[in-house]
């Protein structure tokens, strides 16, 4: 169970990678799209740091 919520916060975050970069690339810069995008990958990428960090401690990895 708890390597299946890693495998969905890693695939979040390729997810929100994705969609930064299609806000890049589609509205050239001029809306906040991409920031927030890279903001939630950003933050699925310490949850994911956590969440290793618990399992490793916890011994249920």
């Amino acid at each position: 169970m708890f390597n299946l919520l890693i495998i969905v916060v890693m695939f979040g975050i390729l997810v929100s990678l994705g969609s930064g970069l299609y806000f890049l690339v589609r509205d050239r810069g001029k809306t906040e799209r991409s920031v927030i995008s890279l903001s939630i990958r950003v933050a699925l990428a310490v949850l994911l740091l956590v969440l290793l960090a618990v399992g490793f401690m916890s011994r249920y990895i």
